[in-house]
This record gives structure tokens, C-alpha cells and sequence, in this order.
């Protein structure tokens, strides 16, 4: 048993999810940076629309700014400064020091620095930074590392390193590294937590400094747990001296950098001004963890961020701090894809309800009303933005990372696919629902009616024309001992036979009442030669039709016959009557003498009967002898006031044949011929 093909509608649906899919999957493979950089560009254009602006005041920036080089000397200070500025910054009661400086050269003045940074041990320790190659980019090996955890075995969410600078031997005193995560873009937005060398962890700078502030004697400082709940994060950081602060990484290891702090929101003191004693508001620095970078020009250490610019590097570990202090870095949950997944999918499903046949009932001119193609690629644009919403709020309330460009590109493939398969479903429907119009009217009125609204008004114009009326005679008697189905079939061999000769000889079916039909020729399709063109498929529309026709009739009955009417002259055609119930036919006195020569064909027996006007225009046609005309007399057709002449075709009934002398006996008695 055969299974039923799928409706063309629901056909298209698949292949356009299919076809999005494919391209969603081609786009994904050949161009992953593209689609990581805008979920990317989304997150920042986040962080710029909600950066709190309240001022900042437990980690502050000390800036080696442009006005520090001018009133200080040129970079790099001696190190007796830089051993004086940790001494200002221990005497303002700094309860921390992470240095965005690397001291990697031997020089005059590092005992003085080495003694200025071992007396911040008993309080308000100082941490210095140290720069490894985490992508090959060197092999070089400059000074001595510090700062590594216990262990002889890397983490696994550690990243590897090939090359370090560090600092200089002698300054025994911790160390994070600076080394960011650049993105194509070349901002940072990720640092790794840990880096590995020769089998021994060292953690950034932030997480130096709260390792600083914890006692590592106390045990193990800091533990690498995988995640084990949807929601949980690849791996979290936990400090042993604070059980409070977990600090969340993703798959490869790397801190997402929370830019929830405004840039103006960061106190940032010139280094000038703590070295000369003329801080603004004396206590500022006094409990705080104090950061100290440089912004100055020319010092190469400016980097592009979230926030938009290239700010200096020790803002970047100034808004890690504040979000591990409010618990607030961001990370991605192992569900994110799931997530995501699950968004494209439920958003896929509204966009195929949008464009699903839900009104099997109704007809389809109303179902076309009702649906508007664009409304599907509308739709997924506007899931495309809810995703980024989604993204942004999980983002600001629960600092879930999720992404939203693989979803939404998903979405909007998905769209646009639906919506043109929507559209070409749209055209078949139409062209279909044209086809079936124009099998019962003339495809030209066809074609005008549907690009219209239904209009009351009337809408026809005068044409010079010829009309064809032909009947089956005998109809009626022959239904009354027949099936249905079998005057059925009859009638629609007739029409089809009919239609096909018309519409071969340039004319066009107007009109198909019980067992007659209407043709014109230029009526509403144009046919300049149509008196004769009209007349000669009169003539094979009775040849063929006597052929078809049933010519052993049921016992007691005349057989079935064909009769035509042909006349040409002018005439009105057009559509007529009110909005709601139209009429397309044909008005004006071609029609009424067609049709009365029609009926008189069987008075007559002369099967063909064509009107004065058309046996004028066709006049001797010496090309087609076959279109001859003979006179049989002037007659009163019936409804009409005046006689008109009447004609028929010489060769259509054979001379001497017992038909033509039956005729010819007929129109003696009328007297319409000479004895």
C-alpha cells in the first residue's frame, strides 16, 4: 500500500530547516572566529550599556602617568624611586601592592628596592608581575620566577608555557603573571588563571595578591575542582585561606574579565603624588589594594578592552579585582550549549507555527489574505535580539556567559529559509489557484480578476469581435435514459474537444452553460484575422465532434448533433453585477444572432449557420475553399425585428446528400428559396 506523499507546504518546511541547518554548520565550520568575535562584541556592548558608575575605592589605580615622567624623571626610574614608592605606599596604610612591573634587568639601587619590598611582609604585601609566552611566540627565559604553588605537577586547567620574564634575582618577593588572552580583535577579555612551567603552577597577578593576603603556610593555597552540575563552570579556583571567594574558569583555564566598573568609576592617583606626599584626600589609599601600572605615552602598556579604547593593562586587573571582591566574574555554565540549543530550537518551533497550514478548512484566497511571508524573517530577527537580551541579562544577573551567535544565526537561517520556502509555497498556491480560475474563465480575465479586489462596479470595454455558440442537440432526451455519469462523461469529452479546438484557432471559451458553450475571437485575447479564424473552428468543431459524439443512440431517441452559431460584429465584454457574485460574459448583438442561428440549425439541418456579418468580412477567402459560403435566405430570427440574411458552409454537407435535399426541401416550403 502506497503511503501519500507530503502536501508541497510541509515539503519545503523540511528542506528549508535542512538547507538552514547546512548552512549554519558550513558558516560554524569555515568561520568560528567571526561568529566567537560577536558574541564577543555583544558581551562588551553589555558591559558598556551597564558599567556602574559609583566610585571604586577599595582597589586603587597608582598611575606612572605622562605628569609623574615630567615631575619624577623618565621611565624606568631608578630603582631607589621605585623603592621609595613602595615605602609612601606602606606608610598610607595600602593593605595590598600588586605591581603591573616587571624588574627584569640587574641594576644600581635593587638591594635598596629588595629591602623596600621585604618590609611590606609583616603588612601590606607587595606582589610583583612576571610575563610568560603562552602561544609560542617565544622561548625566551629572562630572570627568576617566583610565586609558584606547592606541587611538581601542572594543573590541569593551567596553560602551558614555552618562554617567562620575570625578575630579577635578588627581589625574593611573590609574583603573578600579566600574560592576558588576546582575542582577534587584540582586546583582552580573559586571563589565565594559571601558568605552567617546568611542571610548577603560578597564578595570575590578582590571584597572587589574594595568596599574598592568605597564609600559604596553612596548607594547600588554592584548589582546582572540575564542575559537576549543569550550572556549575568548567572549573572553579578555591583559596584555602578564603573559603569565600571562588573564583570561576572556563574550559581552558582562562578568568573572564567582569568589566562591571565604569572607567571613570576607578580611583586613580598619580604615582608623582605619592611620591611627594600631596595626595588630594590623605586616606585613600589607607585599607586599600593598590595597583600600580603605567598609562604614560610611549610606555607601550595599553591594550584594548571591553569598554571600548586602548586604556592602560593595570585597569584590566583592577576590574578582576573588584568582580572576584563582588563575587561577580563571569564564567559559562557546562549547559550553555544545551542552552543555546534549546532557545534555536524553541524559537525554530514558533517560526514553523508561524508559517504552518493551521486553516485546513478554509479556502485559499482567504489562507493567502492571512499570511504575510515577511512576518517569518521578522520573527527570527526578533528572536535573534531576544537571544542577545537573554544573554545580556544572564550575563548581569546570574554572571552566566552563555553566547547567543551560534543560536541566533540559527534562528535567523532558520527564518529566512522558512520564509522563502514560504514564498515559493505561496507562489504554487497562487499560480494553482490562478490555474483553477482560469479553467473557468479566459486565462487573460483570469489574470486581471486576481491582481483586482472584487469591485461592484462594471468592468468590460467594446470589442469588434466574432462569437461561436455550439450546442449538443438531443441533449436533454439522451439524460433522461442515461446514467449521470454517463451524459457526464459526454459533456466533458465535448468541452475538452471543444476548449482545444478554440483555443487553437486563437479564439477563447467565455462561457460553458449545460450542454453549450460561448467562444470568442478577439475578446479579451487578441485575434486580428477572426471572422475567418472563427469560421474555421466552427468547421472542425463539427467534424470532430460528430466523430465523438455517441452515434448509436439509445433506442426511440434522435441522435446527439452539434449546432453553431457564428456572427461577428461589436460587443461588450466584460465582468458584471456586484462584488459579492460577478459574471464574466459576453453583451450586444453578435451573441443574440449566434445564438439564435444556433437553435436554428436543427430547423434548418444545417449543422453550421453563420450570420451576415461574419459571410461579409470573410467575402470569396480563394485560399480556403473550404471556408466557402453559401446564402440559404433572409429569416426573422426569433427575439429579433428585422431578417437577416443567413449562410452556411458549401463543402460542410456533400452535394446530392439525402441531408442537403431534406434541407432543401425545407427551406422550398418556407419559401425562402425558388421552386
Amino acid at each position: 500500500m502506497r503511503s501519500a506523499a507530503l502536501p508541497l507546504g510541509r515539503r519545503l518546511r523540511w528542506l528549508a530547516l535542512a538547507v538552514a541547518l547546512v548552512a549554519w554548520a558550513g558558516i560554524a565550520l569555515l568561520a568560528p572566529t567571526a561568529l566567537q568575535q560577536a558574541d564577543e562584541r555583544a558581551t562588551d556592548l553589555v558591559w558598556q550599556l551597564s558599567a556602574e558608575s559609583g566610585e571604586e575605592r577599595r582597589v586603587v589605580v597608582v598611575d606612572i602617568d605622562d605628569a609623574s615622567l615630567q615631575r619624577v624623571g623618565p621611565w624606568p626610574w631608578p630603582r631607589e624611586t621605585q623603592a621609595r614608592l613602595v615605602d609612601a605606599l606602606r606608610a598610607q596604610g595600602a593593605s595590598l601592592q600588586l605591581y603591573d612591573v616587571v624588574f627584569a634587568d640587574e641594576r644600581q639601587g635593587t638591594g635598596e628596592l629588595a629591602r623596600a619590598l621585604a618590609a611590606t611582609r609583616g603588612s601590606g604585601p607587595a606582589v610583583l608581575a612576571q610575563v610568560f609566552a603562552l602561544r609560542n611566540e617565544s622561548s625566551q627565559r629572562s630572570g627568576q620566577l617566583t610565586g609558584a604553588l606547592p606541587g611538581q605537577a601542572c594543573l590541569p586547567p593551567a596553560a602551558p608555557a614555552q618562554g617567562y620574564v620575570a625578575n630579577v634575582a635578588g627581589l625574593d618577593t611573590p609574583a603573578g603573571h600579566i600574560t592576558p588572552r588576546l582575542d582577534p580583535d587584540g582586546a583582552v577579555r580573559r586571563v589565565p588563571a594559571l601558568a605552567c612551567f617546568g611542571q610548577r603552577n603560578y597564578p595570575a597577578l590578582a590571584l597572587a595578591g589574594l595568596l599574598a593576603l592568605d597564609n600559604p603556610a596553612t596548607g594547600v593555597p588554592l584548589q582546582a575542582e572540575p564542575g559537576s552540575r549543569p550550572w556549575d563552570p568548567a572549573w572553579t579556583l578555591t583559596l584555602s585561606g578564603m573559603p569565600g571567594v571562588r573564583v570561576p574558569l572556563d574550559a581552558n583555564g582562562d578568568i573572564r574579565v567582569p568589566y562591571h566598573k565604569a572607567r571613570s568609576s576607578l580611583v586613580s592617583i598619580s604615582a608623582a603624588d605619592v611620591l611627594e606626599g600631596k595626595l588630594a584626600q590623605p586616606n585613600v589609599l589607607a585599607g586599600a589594594w593598590v595597583l600600580v601600572g603605567a598609562s604614560a605615552f610611549g610606555l607601550a602598556d595599553a591594550v584594548p578592552t571591553a569598554l571600548g579604547g586602548a586604556v592602560s593593562g593595570v585597569e584590566v586587573h583592577a576590574q578582576l579585582l573588584t568582580g572576584i571582591l563582588d563575587e561577580a566574574v563571569p564564567f559559562t555554565p557546562r549547559a550553555a550549549s544545551f542552552l543555546q540549543t534549546a532557545w534555536a530550537a524553541l524559537a525554530i518551533l514558533v517560526l514553523l507555527a508561524l508559517s504552518w497550514n493551521r486553516a485546513a478548512a478554509e479556502s485559499s484566497a482567504r489562507r493567502l489574505q492571512s499570511r504575510h511571508v515577511l512576518w517569518i524573517p521578522v520573527a527570527a530577527l526578533v528572536f535573534a535580539a531576544l537571544g542577545f537580551a537573554l544573554h545580556g541579562l544572564a550575563l548581569l544577573a546570574v554572571d552566566w556567559w552563555l553566547g547567543w551567535a551560534h543560536a541566533s544565526l540559527a534562528i535567523v537561517l532558520s527564518g529566512l529559509f522558512l520564509g522563502l520556502a514560504e514564498h515559493a509555497r505561496s507562489l504554487s498556491e497562487k499560480g494553482r489557484l490562478f490555474r483553477n480560475l482560469a479553467s473557468y474563465l479566459p486565462a487573460a480575465v483570469a489574470e486581471k480578476i486576481a491582481l483586482l479586489e472584487p469591485s461592484g462596479e462594471i468592468s468590460a470595454e467594446r470589442r469588434d469581435l466574432t462569437v461561436v455558440v455550439a450546442d449538443v442537440r438531443n441533449f436533454s432526451a439522451y439524460c433522461e435514459v442515461r446514467s449521470p455519469e454517463d451524459a457526464a462523461r459526454v459533456l466533458h469529452r465535448f468541452y475538452g474537444t471543444a476548449s482545444s479546438i478554440i483555443e487553437a484557432g486563437g479564439g477563447t471559451v467565455e462561457e460553458v452553460t449545460g450542454d453549450s458553450l460561448v467562444a470568442v475571437f478577439n475578446g479579451s485575447r487578441a485575434c486580428p484575422d477572426h471572422p475567418a479564424q472563427a469560421l474555421a473552428a466552427a468547421r472542425e468543431l463539427w467534424l470532430r465532434c460528430s466523430e465523438e459524439l455517441p452515434n448509436v443512440p439509445p433506442q426511440g431517441l434522435e441522435p446527439l448533433g452539434l449546432g453553431v452559431g457564428v456572427e461577428s460584429g461589436s460587443a461588450l465584454v466584460g465582468s458584471f453585477g456586484p462584488a459579492s457574485r460577478r459574471v464574466h460574459t459576453v453583451l450586444g448583438q453578435p451573441i443574440t444572432v449566434a445564438m439564435r442561428l444556433q437553435e436554428m440549425t436543427a430547423e434548418l439541418a444545417y449543422p453550421i449557420l453563420v450570420g451576415s456579418e461574419t459571410a461579409g468580412r470573410v467575402g470569396v477567402p480563394f485560399e480556403r475553399q473550404e471556408l466557402a459560403l453559401k446564402p440559404l435566405g433572409s429569416f426573422l430570427l426569433p427575439g429579433l425585428r428585422h431578417s437577416s440574411k443567413v449562410f452556411t458552409l458549401r463543402t460542410l454537407v456533400q452535394p446530392g446528400s439525402d441531408a442537403e435535399q431534406q434541407s432543401l426541401q425545407y427551406l422550398k416550403q418556407q419559401g425562402h428559396l425558388a421552386a
